[in-house]
């Protein structure tokens, strides 16, 4: 089975952190993250590519091509899929999976984010206003796109 699991929350809410847990602990998974994919194509994780799909599409390129060779694997893409219109344009793109599922990161108290954002490396930190932002934006699957999911899992990490 090619399992797709696409990981969302909040910059700084710990989502490279889950991802490379359960990496860790299943063969064959592989982790396709956008801050190191942003960093592989601007050579810094603070410069956004312009337009910012230039990022989507070689993440994309990358779970393709994985898909694509492996007989059997999870493949996590990390990361923020706050809304439908970014969960959409990857789910219309990715090619070759069996099982698709969503995982959720939300916070009844978001605080615990924006003290973990300054716990990461510098040069990956997100501007508090920039968090915000996202926790306004971010929102569940509407009914259309979550019956495109076999599995969806929202989990409150306080």
């Amino acid at each position: 089975m090619k399992k797709l699991i696409l990981m969302a929350g909040v910059a700084g809410s710990g989502k490279s952190t889950w991802s490379r847990a359960y990496a860790k602990e299943h063969p064959n998974t592989f982790v396709i993250d956008t801050d190191d994919t942003r960093k592989s194509l601007t050579g810094s994780y603070l410069v956004f590519t312009d337009p910012v799909t230039l990022s989507y599409d070689e993440m994309i390129r990358q779970a393709n091509e994985i898909l694509a060779r492996e007989e059997e694997c999870t493949v996590i893409i990390d990361s923020t899929f706050l809304t439908d219109e970014r969960r959409l344009y990857f789910l219309s793109r990715l090619k070759g999976y069996d099982r698709l599922e969503h995982f959720m990161v939300k916070f009844h108290d978001y605080s615990v984010v924006f003290e973990h954002n300054k716990t990461r490396q510098k040069d990956k930190w997100v501007p508090d206003e920039v968090i915000e932002k996202m926790i306004q934006r971010y929102e569940n699957p509407s009914p259309e796109v979550e019956k495109l999911f076999d599995k969806i899992t929202i989990e409150y990490w306080n």
